[in-house]
C-alpha cells in the first residue's frame, strides 16, 4: 500500500520557522548558521514547558510545526528517535552521582527516562494514541523511518515521526561531538491529504554489488554542513526531495553500516 507523506517540519539553526526552512529547502535561499532562539513549544502548558530541557523542547516544536492545519490529535500515533537522547541530562545525572550526597533532583529524575519527549507530547496533545520511542546510532533517521512506515502500512491512519538530536555538553563532546542541534519530523499516513507532498516506499537494505553507493547528499549544497553535523541530517535529502516535488532514490545509513534505499514519487 502506499505510505503517503502529508506534511515536513524542520527545525535548526538558520531554519527556525517552516518558511525560512522551505525557501533552504527548496534551494531558493542558502542556509548559513544563526544561533537558534530558545524554543518555546506554545502546545506545552507553561508549567510543563518550564521542567522541559532544550532537548525535549526541540522535538516538541518540531512536531508543533506539522500540527497547524490538523485537528484530530486524539486519532495520531507518534515515533520518536534519537541517537542518543538527551545527553545533557546524562551529564547532569553522572555530575550530581560524583557527588559525596549523591543527590539527584526529582525534575532531572523524572526527564531521564529515554521516552521523555514522548510523555511531554502525550500531555500538551492529550493524546492517547500509541507512541514508541528507540534509538538506532547513526542509524536512528532510517530505523525510525521504518517503524513508522510499518505502522502505517499494518495498522493505516496517520503517524508522527519526530527524529532529533543536541549538542552533548563539554565532557561527553569529547566522546560524541554535535555540530548543531536537529530536528527532522513527517506526518505520514494511509491516506493522501489535500497538501500531499508525496509517497515513500522502503526499497530495502544495498546488496553487496552496490555497497561503494554513497549516501544521499543535499541539492542545496549550503546544506551539507549541517546533514553530516549529526546523524538525524542524513534525512535532509528526503526533505529535500518531497518539497521539491521530485521523484527520486534517497539513500540513507543503516543498522551494521548498511545502507538503506528508499523511493520518493508524486
Amino acid at each position: 500500500m502506499p505510505v503517503y507523506i502529508n506534511d515536513v517540519s524542520v527545525i535548526a539553526p538558520g531554519l527556525v520557522n517552516k518558511e525560512q526552512a522551505r525557501s533552504v529547502l527548496c534551494g531558493q535561499n542558502n542556509w548559513k548558521y544563526e544561533q537558534m532562539p530558545i524554543l518555546k513549544p506554545e502546545m506545552l502548558p507553561a508549567n510543563e514547558r518550564r521542567r522541559t530541557t532544550p532537548v525535549i523542547k526541540l522535538a516538541l516544536q518540531c512536531i508543533q510545526g506539522l500540527l497547524r492545519d490538523y485537528d484530530d490529535l486524539q486519532t495520531l500515533s507518534t515515533v520518536f528517535a534519537s541517537s542518543d537522547g538527551d545527553l545533557e541530562i546524562v551529564d547532569k545525572m553522572c555530575s550530581a552521582l560524583a557527588e559525596d550526597k549523591k543527590t539527584v533532583s526529582p525534575i532531572l529524575f523524572h526527564n531521564s527516562v529515554y521516552n521523555a519527549p514522548a510523555g511531554y507530547w502525550s500531555i500538551a496533545s492529550r493524546m492517547s494514541g500509541a507512541s514508541i520511542s528507540l534509538s538506532a546510532g547513526d542509524a536512528s533517521f532510517m530505523c525510525g523511518l521504518q517503524e513508522t512506515v510499518t505502522q502505517v502500512e499494518v495498522d493505516g491512519g496517520t503517524v508522527l515521526f519526530v527524529c532529533y538530536d543536541y549538542p552533548a555538553p563539554p565532557l561527553l563532546d569529547v566522546s560524541r561531538h554535535f555540530d548543531y542541534p536537529l530536528a527532522i519530523a513527517l506526518r505520514m499516513g494511509a491516506e493522501a491529504e489535500h497538501k500531499v507532498l508525496g509517497t515513500l516506499t522502503l526499497d530495502g537494505p544495498l546488496n553487496t554489488q552496490e555497497k561503494e553507493i554513497s549516501n544521499s547528499h543535499c541539492r542545496n549544497v549550503s546544506l551539507e554542513p549541517l546533514r553530516t553535523a549529526l546523524p538525524v541530517g542524513s534525512g535532509l535529502p528526503l526533505i529535500e526531495a518531497l518539497l521539491r516535488r521530485a521523484r527520486m532514490q534517497i539513500i540513507l545509513p543503516y543498522l551494521r553500516n548498511e545502507k538503506f534505499r528508499i523511493s520518493i514519487s508524486h
